[in-house]
């Protein structure tokens, strides 16, 4: 339960935390912007899964549900009350109508652009992850797929942009980048592949960490795997440096030994 929804709720200070991309920073509007963001997706997880599926079960919308149990009686009778109500019957159709009319539908989760990226950067280290690669990725199911025609051929193209990118058949510069040249020019005051909250300013204004292609990832990693099987090499000669060292030892004292032997018979 994000802190802000139940702070909310309770009718006290609003705590909003940020980011590393800088998302709710900048003042006033972004904080407001960021807590009414939760706002709306706590009250639409509970219209989805503890009122809409029980319509016609009064006993089970007649109490809070369990997980949320800091919901007073109240607030829960005058949310249900307003759920059913003929006018958010309404407004409920418009939006699925909205929904059926996108185009390239994510699959992400609760933890958004934002998640998706901290997951992307501990399983590819060292490569820059930019939007086209964020846009792609959300809309991969758990298998890696893209089961929407539409989308897998856009992936596509993305994949190729990328790949004449790296060999520097094609440069990105500004805005113009591999997302926008695979989906086309941005609509004004918002920006495909991010999240909610980052502005185009925003994101084509900051500093980006160098890009490191694959090429480079693949020598760093063949570097690394070199200097390991040196040191085991170093590591076996000694060793095997030693043993000879003894061998020969054990050899001299021996003819030493048969040496002094045959000088005692005379």
């Amino acid at each position: 339960m994000p802190r802000v929804v139940k702070r909310k709720l309770q009718k006290l200070r609003l705590i909003v935390e940020y980011n590393k991309r800088g998302k709710g920073q900048g003042g006033k509007n972004s904080v407001l912007a960021s807590a009414a963001k939760k706002w709306k997706d706590f009250k639409s997880t509970l219209t989805r899964h503890y009122i809409l599926p029980y319509t016609n079960d009064k006993e089970k919308l007649s109490q809070p549900p369990e997980t949320y149990k800091f919901i007073e009686k109240a607030q829960w009778d005058a949310f249900v009350a307003s759920r059913l109500s003929k006018d958010f019957e309404s407004v409920h159709s418009q939006h699925a109508q909205i929904r059926e009319k996108l185009e390239y539908n994510h699959r992400l989760s609760r933890k958004g652009y934002a998640g998706l990226e901290d997951q992307l950067e501990e399983t590819m280290p060292g490569v820059e992850i930019d939007r086209s690669t964020l846009w792609k990725r959300a809309r991969q199911d758990k298998h890696g797929n893209i089961p929407d025609p539409k989308v897998a051929e856009k992936a596509k193209l993305i994949d190729e942009l990328q790949k004449q990118v790296s060999e520097g058949k094609v440069n990105v510069y500004g805005s113009n980048d591999v997302l926008t040249m695979a989906l086309g020019p941005e609509h004004p005051g918002r920006l495909r592949g991010v999240g909610a909250g980052i502005s185009p300013m925003q994101y084509f204004n900051l500093p980006k960490p160098q890009r490191v292609s694959f090429d480079d990832h693949l020598k760093e990693s063949l570097r690394v795997l070199l200097q390991e099987e040196t040191k085991k090499m170093k590591a076996k000669a000694r060793e095997e440096a030693l043993r000879m060292e003894a061998r020969t030892k054990q050899l001299v004292e021996a003819e030493r030994e048969h040496f002094l032997s045959q000088l005692s018979q005379f």
